[in-house]
C-alpha cells in the first residue's frame, strides 16, 4: 500500500498525463500539484514509484507516464467523480429527445444517449441490445487521440469493430450490475486501451472505450450515471 504522499503523486502524474498525453516531470509537479514538496524530493519519490511499478520512464524522456499497475491501482483505491449538473441535464435531454417519435423506441433513445457520452467523454460508446446486436458511435474521438497515431493501433481496433457482436457477447459474460472497467492485458479492445462497462437492467450493455490514457473518474460517473437512466 502507497502512503498518502505517493497516492498524491501518482494520482498527480496520472491526472497530468491524461489531460496532456505527455511525460510528466517532477519541476512540474512542483510547481502545478505538490508545491509543499521541492522538486528533487518529489524526483525520489517518483523513482520509488518506478520501482514499485506504477510509473515508468520513456527512453526519449526525462518525465514519467503511469504504467497498467498505476492505472488499475487509481481506478481501485482513488475514486471517481460525480457527473456535473450540465453533463446530467445533456445526458437527460439526449435520452429523452426522441422519447415521442423515434420507431425504434428504446434502442434509438439509448443510441443518442450514447452519442452524447462519446461526445462527453471524447471517446467513444460500446452498447449491446442482445448477443447479436451491438452498436457503436464515437470511434472519431479515439482515432483523434495522439495514441491512434500509431497505424498498427487504428488497424487493430477497425479488425475488433469488425466483430464486435461476438466482443460485446464475450465482455457481458464477464459484467456484473456494477461498473467493471477492463484495461492492458485485460481488455478485449486491445492492451492499450481501457475500457468502462456496466450491466443493466434486461441484459443491456453500455460502455466508454478510449487509450489507456482515458479519465477513468469521468467515465466511470457518466457510465454510472446513464446506466440509472436507462433503469428508470
Amino acid at each position: 500500500m502507497l502512503d498518502d504522499r505517493k497516492q498524491t503523486l501518482l494520482q498527480s502524474v496520472i491526472e497530468e498525463y491524461v489531460k496532456t498525453a505527455q511525460p510528466v516531470g517532477s519541476t512540474l509537479i512542483a510547481n502545478k500539484y505538490m508545491s509543499e514538496l521541492s522538486s528533487p524530493t518529489i524526483r525520489n519519490e517518483m523513482q520509488e514509484l518506478e520501482k514499485e511499478g506504477f510509473i515508468t520512464q520513456p527512453h526519449t524522456s526525462a518525465g514519467r507516464i503511469p504504467t497498467e499497475a498505476g492505472y488499475r491501482f487509481y481506478i481501485e483505491n482513488l475514486g471517481d467523480r460525480d457527473v456535473s449538473a450540465v453533463h446530467q441535464r445533456s445526458l437527460e435531454h439526449a435520452y429523452g429527445r426522441d422519447a415521442s417519435h423515434a420507431s425504434g423506441g428504446k434502442d434509438e433513445r439509448i443510441k443518442s444517449v450514447a452519442k452524447k457520452a462519446a461526445e462527453l467523454s471524447q471517446n467513444a460508446t460500446v452498447v449491446a441490445f442482445s448477443p447479436n446486436d451491438a452498436y457503436y458511435t464515437g470511434l472519431s474521438n479515439l482515432f483523434s487521440k495522439p495514441e491512434y497515431e500509431r497505424h498498427d493501433l487504428v488497424v487493430n481496433m477497425s479488425q475488433v469493430i469488425d466483430h464486435l457482436d461476438k466482443v460485446m457477447s464475450k465482455i457481458s459474460q464477464r459484467l456484473d450490475d456494477d461498473i467493471s472497467v477492463l484495461l492492458g492485458s485485460d481488455n478485449p479492445f486491445g492492451q492499450e486501451c481501457g475500457l468502462v462497462m456496466t450491466l443493466a437492467k434486461g441484459g443491456l450493455v453500455f460502455g466508454i472505450l478510449g487509450p489507456m490514457r482515458m479519465d477513468y473518474g469521468q467515465s466511470i460517473g457518466l457510465v454510472r450515471y446513464v446506466k440509472g437512466l436507462i433503469e428508470k
